[in-house]
């Protein structure tokens, strides 16, 4: 491409996993003497090449699109790369940027051109499209909720085929708004299953209603013309229940030195994976695929930072953790034992994909069990361990050394969910009874004087 050597490519990280790598390689190609509207790249597999359309006529997505293909090609090869990307029987967007559907526009239609011209990463927008697929279905009742998980049988292509035939005008605010209340009421007279309830359904609502911000969304799309009134306009999250951390039904000494003992010798995948989640407050994802060379064996620290394979979830989940001596000294005689460049050992390789999966889902699931064991209370004990860890950084330092330590990208995010209990407040009404019998008691004084 005429087009490399005019940018300097020192200005561009030489890693095919960055986005700014792909940016001087997509190409707009030349059919009957006219530039194409939409920008392609050439990605090889396998002594395999093809020069496939990005469809987007933006450079930045474009790029973006590319570097995510290539990551999911290197993978899992072109026979899946053709399922998951080139299905033709997922959405398709207009391929002319003039061509815009302006009446019979489906949630399908929407879902494909917020994935090409919007300003979501795609992780983002699975997570999100997730949220509102799952909405849609339950308003029209499509499927049963077993069904749309079966990948084996056709019955999730059915259910997504179902839902993306939907036509978007059709999703009105009422019929959240009704939905809403019929799932909080699964929960019945059970206020402990209600709190649950209220807390996924507005999960799902908070993620969903993104699809349609105006400024990284609807501002974007070029191909679609969506209803002046917006589906979730006017629906508001239902009113926002307790959420403080009060434990996980252990002590938390207890379960570590338990941990250490009946862990040691025969599951010593589940203990590492136990003392970076309990130590220092490591989310599931980031213990997965931690690296050794994150671990400073001579200044006692640990680098959290984005890898080849892990991107951070937020800037802020970006530190370096101080580790204490003693769990430094366990990982420093494991680093001498370790087989592979990974903290957790797995027969398993990595995969750079759009959807949740971890290399070390065995050693997980066996740690879920022993937690449960010990009497871990929660659906997540793994991530209670995290909670722990924060919650006793509060207790000793405060919320703002909690917030530092679980690396939150606000104070508020850790005022939520933690209590600084290092003030001990009362209102003094003890002092009116100094002195005086209470209830046939003896007076303070008076005992005193008799012992």
């Amino acid at each position: 491409m005429k087009l490399d050597n005019k940018l300097d490519n020192k200005h561009f990280p030489t890693t095919k996993h960055s986005k700014a790598y792909w940016l001087p390689r997509v190409f707009r190609p030349v059919i009957r003497g006219a530039e194409a509207p939409n920008y392609c790249v050439r990605l090889s597999y396998g002594n395999v090449q093809r020069s496939l359309s990005l469809q987007t006529p933006n450079r930045d997505q474009a790029a973006q699109i590319a570097r995510d293909w290539f990551v999911y090609l290197s993978a899992n090869g072109w026979s899946a790369f053709d399922a998951k990307y080139r299905n033709p029987e997922q959405p398709r967007l207009p391929s002319s940027p003039d061509s815009i559907k302006t009446t019979g526009v489906t949630v399908g239609d929407f879902l494909a051109a917020v994935r090409n011209e919007s300003d979501l990463a795609h992780k983002t927008f699975d997570d999100y499209a997730r949220c509102l697929r799952f909405i849609v279905s339950e308003i029209r009742a499509i499927a049963k909720q077993r069904t749309r998980h079966d990948c084996r049988n056709g019955g999730h292509k059915a259910w997504l085929k179902a839902v993306n035939a939907m036509p978007l005008e059709e999703l009105s605010s009422d019929k959240i708004r009704a939905w809403k209340r019929l799932y909080i009421a699964r929960a019945g007279h059970d206020e402990l299953a209600r709190r649950r309830y209220t807390v996924s359904c507005n999960s799902y609502l908070r993620r969903a209603r993104a699809l349609f911000s105006k400024r990284k969304v609807l501002d974007k799309l070029r191909s679609v013309k969506i209803p002046a009134v917006l589906p979730f306009d006017g629906v508001e999250l239902e009113p926002r229940t307790d959420t403080k951390f009060y434990g996980a039904g252990v002590e938390p000494f207890a379960l570590l030195r338990a941990a250490v003992d009946e862990l040691a010798d025969d599951h010593v995948e589940e203990l590492k994976a136990f003392l970076l989640a309990i130590t220092l407050g490591l989310r599931r994802r980031e213990i997965d695929l931690l690296e050794w060379p994150s671990f400073d064996f001579v200044a006692g620290t640990l680098r959290i930072m984005p890898t080849k394979w892990y991107q951070l979830k937020t800037n802020e989940s970006a530190s370096e953790l101080p580790v204490e001596n003693e769990i430094l000294q366990l990982f420093a005689n494991w680093r001498t034992r370790a087989t592979s460049e990974f903290v957790l050992e797995s027969n398993r390789v990595p995969k750079s994909v759009s959807y949740q999966t971890y290399r070390c889902e065995e050693t997980f699931q066996s740690l879920l069990e022993w937690l449960r064991s010990k009497g871990v209370q929660g659906n997540k004990p793994l991530h209670a361990l995290r909670k722990l860890y924060g919650s006793a950084l509060a207790d000793q330092f405060g919320l703002h050394m909690a917030s530092s330590g679980l690396r939150h990208a606000d104070l508020r995010t850790t005022s939520a969910f933690y209590l600084d209990r290092r003030v001990k407040v009362t209102p003094g009404f003890g002092s009116a009874l100094s002195g005086a019998e209470v209830l046939g008691m003896p007076a303070a004084d008076e005992s005193a004087r008799k012992r």
